[in-house]
């Protein structure tokens, strides 16, 4: 089965990483790949995925979330191997070099040095690049900062807890938890994965907001995917039981919901302005994302033509035969 997520967000905070996590099996051998935009890091990735996956084996997709067309990490559970990008905003370095992690450096493809213009260009559209996304962070805050607004923080009704009770029932064997984001705000807007929620959990049940799923991940004491929301991850947007097939998500997710246990309640006028205001909020930071992201692709034009691609897929394609032989 393949698996596809997110594993950093775009936050009030800025950049959110749950990549720590990553691969979430232990005695994984973590390859860190190093080089510059438009190196080919992410079509890498896709090769031996999609190498994998003709052969039958289960993969992990990490999804970039600054981009969703592009993939950040790729993990094979079969071959207990990884691959992640490691560079800005989530760099990463080997933990013991040669013993469960070591570098692939894809910019020894790239020819450089670059021209003074070409250099100077790159420097230019990194400054403008990185300012964009300060500018879609601010509005993130304020998004953040509306959504805060009118949300009752006390524990769920006493029949709702006791239908969760009655669901987590029994409690199972002690299991391991893992963390991942299955939304993201991006340059293509909200993205959501309800596919991936579908896949792993067929009974899908809805609660009233994060009181409710903070309850379940207190009480829940068996393997569980823990999905903070991208806009603020200190809080969950939903919580999986794969061994169950069962789903907690809030209101947020348009699903085929087998329960709910969301009140019937109406929307105020101040409530419905307040969100008014803070779909306006996202509306900019998307915005300002594409002009990120746009940009970025100009900055990628410039690398690939220093790149020497028929080298890169000479080393791919050995890489692949060693990998699967």
């Amino acid at each position: 089965m393949t698996q596809t997520y997110f594993l950093g967000a775009n936050s009030k905070n800025g950049f959110a990483s749950l990549y720590d996590g990553f691969p979430p099996d232990e005695g994984v051998f973590l390859h860190i790949i190093k080089g510059g935009p438009g190196t080919g890091k992410s079509s890498f990735m896709r090769r031996i995925g999609q190498a994998a996956q003709e052969r039958g084996m289960a993969v992990h997709y990490v999804l970039c979330s600054g981009d969703p067309d592009s993939l950040d990490g790729v993990y094979l559970p079969a071959l207990r191997a990884a691959w992640v990008d490691g560079t800005a905003p989530h760099a990463a370095e080997p933990r013991r070099f040669g013993v469960d992690s070591d570098y692939v450096n894809l910019g020894h493809f790239c020819r450089l040095p670059f021209t003074a213009a070409d250099a100077e260009k790159i420097s230019h559209i990194s400054r403008t690049y990185k300012a964009l996304y300060g500018e879609a962070y601010r509005y993130l805050s304020a998004a953040a900062d509306l959504g805060k607004a009118g949300k009752p923080s006390a524990l769920p009704e006493p029949a709702v807890l006791a239908e969760i009770d009655s669901l987590l029932q029994p409690s199972g064997k002690t299991g391991a938890r893992s963390r991942r984001f299955l939304h993201a705000l991006t340059c293509q807007g909200d993205v959501r994965l309800n596919g991936e929620i579908q896949k792993l959990c067929k009974q899908v049940v809805q609660v009233d907001g994060q009181a409710a799923l903070t309850y379940i991940s207190r009480s829940c004491r068996e393997t569980a995917i823990l999905c903070p929301s991208p806009l603020d991850p200190e809080t969950l947007e939903a919580i999986l039981l794969p061994k169950r097939s069962l789903a907690f998500v809030d209101s947020g997710w348009l699903l085929p919901v087998w329960r709910s246990l969301v009140p019937a309640t109406p929307v105020l006028a101040a409530e419905a302005e307040t969100r008014q205001l803070r779909e306006r909020c996202l509306a900019l930071a998307f915005d300002k994302l594409r002009r990120a992201k746009a940009l970025h692709d100009e900055m990628e034009a410039i690398y690939k033509r220093y790149m020497d691609f028929p080298a890169l897929t000479a080393y791919t394609d050995i890489l692949l035969a060693e990998l699967f032989r």
